[in-house]
């Protein structure tokens, strides 16, 4: 993990030299020489760090190669802030004066502190280059090698806590005759299945389970299992199969090491060219893992069958035609019998007051059995007293380090880490930023990252592409699950599991990548680099003083003295600054002097006003005020000229935009900006931000001309929401010249008699909304025409009696939301309508009494939710037909308000009482929202 920080300073050592062209001709060189140092040292770090991996399973931290390693990051670290440092003193000595005789004043005070930091400079480059020279004689000495991949840690990753007995099997039933069927039945050509799922999962029980059935072994003519493993090479891979297959069929080669790879390819097809054969890889990393195997097992229409475990979906992505397991985290039920077998035995139970600490001690194992297996294990062993669960439970992260019982489950967590290339191992580590179990949004997450540092520059690609790409990849892996995805299916919220959580935990603070803070856990080392302060900041300042910090998060903090925030901006070099969700009401003054920052939140904040020293932040790419109290950004913001992402609002209802901020006259000068919103218009400053991805704003005066003209500049487009101050304010924007041909998501609110007629040429739009009165048409029969459309939302846009969705119309659409239609008392789906639909959502609909007709036929309908809907959902259970149209869907609900919160109900848990108690639950809610409104 020295890589990182090693790659960040020849990037910046090489950003130097291109830029300050003013440096002393001694002082470049110097700086080259360092440069050129690092990237001798670079070559050393993967097998250095492969070294220090397994010192550190060894439990030997102090060991000769980790030791190097730790020298490694700590001079890539001082490097970066000796630059940092310079470059925050040069910028404090501005170059701009009006007359002719400051311009010359200035010209000499420039080139006297040119001087001075040159030679300040001088003397800290000279001090670095001899360490580096020192680093490089130890890395010779340690012998210290030169590989081309990332980590390879040899222990052995199929270790015995992967293979849980039957008897002990739980949880996979189902996927396993899933499974057998599609391995013994249906096409003659040879065929892949590929079971994917994070480390612990059980991929490898399940395979084995399925490797042994009677059912498969009577089928196949033969069979053969491979353990690959991360170091595996295409040779080791053949000569492995034609061994498995060797006893089998009884081929006359026994002398593999000697074979030639067309020899051993020669061999299989003799081997298997009559046969129906089934071969299991288990434990595949690489991604090239395919191309090594896909020529050398023969397609001979014999319906052979290629099974494959990994952690990685990316290598089964690359498969043609592969059938794709994923496996998933035991649920709560499975979960708690697996442990209770090996807690207490097959037959055993639970005693009642050990119950809530064993569910509590299985939150934290997270559904992985290899997990539950281990920690089940070990318990079995112990008193059955609460003291000693309760003891456990406490120090459960760090029992999977030392305990014995859990060391192998910890290994096979662990190898998903050093599996990863240097630039993934950093933004996995991020995660340890977070609290436990915190879902992150994907969007805040990947700007992180950019500021950073983590993401590098890419010609192809933004930096918020290159961003995506990584956590897709973790997310491929098996590292970072996802929690929701949006309408597209990509991911919104994301996590790590817990013992993943605890893992890199240990990492960063070993590394000294980042550290938390808490009530539990106050004390920090003497100097770190970023900083996560969860739940309060009381010493915070006192530990961190003697450190140059570059990041600063907090988490669920409730009180935050102003003299913490004022102290806070005295470190120079901070990059990062989320004060998302804290208790800060202002920023001072001094938040200006942040030359190096990059990212910037105030989040759902009580901050009203910017400083007008924000400008000096020239470095500021991130910027976010949503949900805080600002209304007006101030002229000074015209300076930002690296400002990518600027969001300002608050949210209305169901999801729309409150106010919007005014922008000061200039901002059109922040050509680097690809999102702005929400703002108040003003084409004048708009019509220069012609690279902006997404845009919303308010406009005022109802006429959109000149903003029509602005928009229909801007090429790049993605995102757009315009919206008047009301809905009964006429909202005028017809006048596109030419339709927006990468639109994909569109909200208009306002007063409209018809839909603009460009809206229908947006061949990509996948997503729009509407809240608009005063429409001629039904929007509904309107926009089911537009061919791409997945995400549809309406509110109170229909007047009619009826809302009638014909066949063939929606073809592609996920999600619908109905809201407010108070003049709607029947809703009909014909069959071959909406045939995609995933989740409705409908009301308050004040006078929709019957199910909508033809809702059986919603066959992938996973969610339907009435909102404010509770005594209209009454008459609907009363009806004969409910059950029968409603059986096939999983989550359905409703909500209501009582005493002024809302409150959701299961269709089923209504379902299950009596009419006479539904009743008085109407009674009661309808007598407490009259008490409310009195």
């Amino acid at each position: 993990m020295a890589e990182f920080p090693v790659n960040f300073a020849i990037e910046t050592l090489g950003s130097l030299l291109v830029q300050e062209t003013k440096l002393l001709r001694s002082v470049k060189k110097e700086v080259e020489s360092i440069k050129r140092e690092l990237e001798i040292i670079k070559s050393f770090l993967r097998d250095a760090d492969a070294r220090a991996a397994i010192e550190e399973e060894g439990e030997s931290n102090g060991g000769v190669v980790s030791t190097w390693v730790k020298q490694v990051r700590e001079e890539a670290y001082h490097i970066e802030d000796v630059l940092d440092e310079y470059m925050l003193n040069k910028a404090k000595h501005p170059h701009d004066f009006d007359s002719d005789l400051m311009r010359l004043l200035c010209k000499m005070c420039c080139f006297i502190n040119e001087l001075i930091l040159s030679h300040g400079i001088s003397s800290k480059i000279k001090d670095i280059k001899s360490s580096l020279a020192d680093i490089q004689r130890r890395a010779e000495h340690y012998n210290l090698r030169h590989i081309d991949q990332g980590d390879v840690v040899p222990h052995d990753s199929r270790v015995g806590s992967f293979f849980i007995q039957g008897a002990e099997v739980v949880g996979i039933e189902s996927t396993m005759d899933q499974l057998i069927g599609l391995l013994v039945n249906g096409t003659s050509n040879r065929s892949v299945v590929a079971i994917v799922g994070e480390g612990g999962l059980g991929k490898t029980t399940l395979a084995g389970n399925i490797y042994k059935n009677d059912t498969v072994k009577k089928h196949f003519d033969c069979q053969a299992w491979i353990t690959v493993g991360k170091e595996s090479t295409k040779m080791d891979i053949l000569r492995k199969v034609v061994q498995e297959f060797e006893g089998v069929t009884g081929s006359i080669y026994g002398e593999m090491d000697k074979m030639e790879e067309n020899d051993l390819l020669a061999t299989l097809e003799r081997q298997l060219k009559d046969k129906c054969y089934m071969v299991v890889f288990d434990d595949v990393w690489k991604a090239d893992f395919w191309g090594y195997i896909e020529y050398a097992l023969t397609e001979n229409n014999k319906s052979s069958r290629i099974m494959l475990t990994t952690r990685n979906k990316g290598i089964a992505d690359l498969i043609p035609f592969v059938n794709v397991c994923r496996i998933q985290p035991l649920p709560s039920d499975k979960a708690f019998e697996l442990f209770r077998r090996k807690a207490f035995g097959p037959q055993g139970c639970c005693p009642p007051e050990l119950e809530k600490l064993s569910r509590d001690i299985l939150r934290k194992c997270g559904g992985l059995p290899l997990a539950i297996v281990a920690v089940g294990g070990l318990l079995s062993n112990k008193n059955k007293a609460t003291f000693e669960w309760k003891k456990l439970l406490d120090d459960l992260g760090s029992r999977f380090r030392s305990d014995s019982h859990l060391k192998d489950c910890n290994k096979v967590l662990l190898e998903g880490y050093y599996g990863l290339p240097h630039h993934l191992k950093s933004c996995l580590l991020y995660f340890g930023f977070f609290p436990e179990s915190y879902s992150i949004n994907c969007a805040r997450l990947i700007r992180l990252w950019i500021a950073e540092g983590f993401v590098p520059y890419s010609k192809r690609l933004t930096s918020e592409q290159v961003a995506e790409e990584f956590l897709i990849d973790l997310i491929n892996r098996s590292l970072v699950q996802v929690v929701e995805t949006d309408f597209m299916g990509r991911p919104r919220y994301c996590r790590v599991h817990d013992l993943m959580h605890e893992i890199i935990l240990r990492k960063t603070e070993y590394l000294g990548f980042s550290h938390f803070v808490n009530r539990e856990h106050p004390n920090l080392p003497n100097k770190i680099r970023r900083i996560s302060i969860q739940g309060s900041t009381d010493s915070v300042l006192e530990s961190i003083k003697d450190s140059k910090i570059r990041s600063v998060s907090l988490f669920n903090v409730d009180r935050m003295p102003n003299s913490f925030i004022t102290a806070l901006v005295d470190f120079k070099l901070i990059k990062v600054l989320d004060f998302e969700d804290s208790p800060i009401e202002y920023l001072p003054e001094g938040v200006g002097n942040l030359f190096h920052l990059h990212y910037l939140s105030v989040k759902n904040t009580k901050v009203n006003v910017l400083p007008k020293s924000i400008g000096k932040l020239l470095n500021l790419e991130t910027l976010n005020l949503k949900q805080s109290h600002v209304s007006m950004l101030p002229i000074e913001i015209k300076y930002l000229k690296k400002l990518r992402y600027l969001a300002a609002y608050s949210l209305g209802e169901h999801g729309t935009y409150g106010r919007a901020v005014k922008i000061p006259r200039g901002l059109g000068s922040l050509m680097d900006l690809r999102k702005l919103f929400f703002v108040e218009a003003n084409s004048e400053e708009l019509r220069k931000l012609t690279h902006l991805r997404k845009l919303g704003v308010w406009l005022k005066n109802g006429n959109g001309n000149d903003l029509c003209a602005c928009i229909a500049n801007m090429e790049k487009l993605e995102s757009l929401v315009v919206q008047s101050t009301s809905r009964d304010e006429v909202l005028d924007i017809e006048s596109m010249v030419s339709p927006l041909h990468g639109l994909q998501r569109l909200y208009l609110k306002g007063n409209m008699k018809k839909l603009p007629d460009w809206i229908f040429k947006l061949e990509y739009l996948v997503r729009i909304g509407l809240d608009l009165s005063g429409l001629n048409d039904d929007p509904i029969r309107v926009l089911q025409a537009l061919p791409n459309l997945l995400e549809l939302r309406l509110h109170n846009t229909c007047h009619d009696e009826q809302l009638h969705f014909k066949e063939g119309w929606f073809p592609k659409l996920k999600i619908l939301f109905l809201f407010d239609f108070k003049e709607v008392e029947l809703i009909i789906i014909e069959q071959g309508a909406m045939c995609n639909l995933e989740s409705l959502r409908i009301g308050p609909c004040p006078r929709l009494k019957e199910i909508p007709i033809g809702l059986e036929h919603l066959r992938n309908l996973r969610i339907l939710l009435f909102i404010l809907m509770l005594k209209e959902i009454y008459y609907m259970i009363k009806d004969e037909k409910w059950k029968k149209v409603t059986q096939h869907i999983p989550d359905f609900l409703v909500t209501f308000e009582m005493e002024g919160k809302l409150s959701y109900h299961t269709i089923k848990h209504l379902s299950s009482i009596l009419l006479v108690d539904f009743e008085q639950l109407i009674e009661k809610v309808e007598r407490s929202n009259e008490s409310s409104y009195s």
